[in-house]
């Protein structure tokens, strides 16, 4: 969705050349799906662009998910009308081109930020605006926490390896274990790129500094490092 030149597209390229290349079966299957769904992605995308939606990023947020709600308050089985909602198509958008929803002034992804839940009519527009706010809040948060935390891994590394070479690939390993949480020597290899003998021995590096993990043979490795982020609740209580 995004231009080749934005930094999400580069990341979406980094998680394909990780990702296992799918039977011709799932291949087919997803380009299906892929086909069926465009049309509803860019009617979300259109709706964006509607000068008549309000600024305020909740307020945007509101109107958009009751422009696409199919339930009804009448409706026998409310749960199963969300079904049909486009709630993945705003979480994508929003993934990708975060300040259409004005959440900020620069390109910055947030997903999660609706659920399926806010597509329901048989909850008070009260409700539903509460949890709206809390989904939002709690998608800001956790982008804010990812942002924060891999400068802190980047700090981490480079204590544990202070005499890396320049050429090193540790540390682009490390960052990718970290921020995806779990690798293969496979699709280590396939993000570098480098052979899956060269990725094992990248891994085992990070795992005899206890920064990795492989509990099994042929299983993931993990990484055994978390990085705690808190930020003060401010909107919880006006300051004194």
């Amino acid at each position: 969705m995004p231009d080749r030149t934005h930094p999400l597209a580069q990341a979406i390229g980094e998680v394909r050349r990780l990702a296992i290349r799918p039977l011709a079966s799932e291949a087919a299957a997803a380009a299906e799906i892929v086909a069926t769904s465009a049309g509803t992605l860019d009617a979300v995308l259109a709706a964006l662009t509607d000068p008549a939606l309000p600024s305020a990023p909740l307020e945007r947020l509101l109107a958009l998910i009751d422009r696409f709600r199919t339930s009804t308050a009448i409706d026998d089985d409310p749960l199963s009308a969300t079904a049909l909602t486009p709630c993945w198509a705003v979480n994508l958008a929003a993934a990708a081109n975060g300040q259409a929803f004005h959440l900020s002034a620069i390109p910055l992804p947030c997903p999660g930020i609706v659920q399926r839940r806010l597509f329901r009519a048989d909850r008070s527009l009260e409700d539903r605006r509460s949890d709206a706010a809390e989904i939002l809040r709690e998608a800001l948060h956790d982008t804010a926490c990812d942002i924060a935390r891999l400068p802190r891994a980047a700090e981490l590394f480079a204590r544990e390896f202070p005499d890396q070479r320049s050429n090193s690939r540790l540390l682009p390993s490390w960052l990718l274990l970290f921020a995806l949480g779990a690798l293969t020597p496979a699709q280590l290899a396939r993000a570098l790129p480098a052979t899956k003998a060269g990725a094992a021995k990248l891994l085992r590096q990070l795992e005899a500094n206890h920064m990795a993990n492989c509990p099994a043979p042929f299983a993931p490795f993990s990484t055994t490092v978390t990085l705690p982020v808190a930020f003060p609740e401010l909107w919880e209580a006006e300051p004194r």
